[in-house]
């Protein structure tokens, strides 16, 4: 048993393949997802059709995604997560550390994670 098809393999040809070993080995894959039993052909087909569409719509959500970065990065518009300290907080960091604060101390005044106070005052000692 399986919850979907698609989680079989990367692509449609691997989940066919998968699909085609267990056959050979004598198991029946049942899918809860799509109700689908692949004990005879059609169901096989029909494994094949839900595969390939599971990896068209991965192809799609891939061209969309990349289609929205190259559209924000021409905009001008920053791509990625957002900062979390802007120059200023990050100067506020820096300032507190070198008056001996501890970065328990900065990251609650500041509102962020240890990691975070690490990270910025990591990549102040390298500029």
């Amino acid at each position: 048993m399986v919850v979907g098809i698609d989680r079989l393999g990367r692509n449609a040809a691997e989940v066919m393949k998968t699909i085609r070993e267990l056959g050979q080995r004598g198991i029946v894959l049942r899918s809860l997802g799509e109700g689908i039993d692949t004990s005879n052909a059609a169901g096989r087909m029909i494994a094949g059709v839900v595969a390939s569409l599971a990896e068209l719509e991965l192809e799609l959500g891939r061209e969309h995604r990349t289609a929205a970065r190259e559209a924000r990065k021409a905009r001008g518009q920053a791509i990625g997560r957002p900062k979390v300290l802007d120059a200023q907080k990050a100067s506020l960091a820096q300032r507190m550390h070198a008056a001996g604060e501890p970065a328990t101390t900065i990251a609650s005044t500041l509102g962020v994670s240890r990691a975070t106070v690490y990270r910025v005052l990591a990549q102040d000692n390298e500029s």
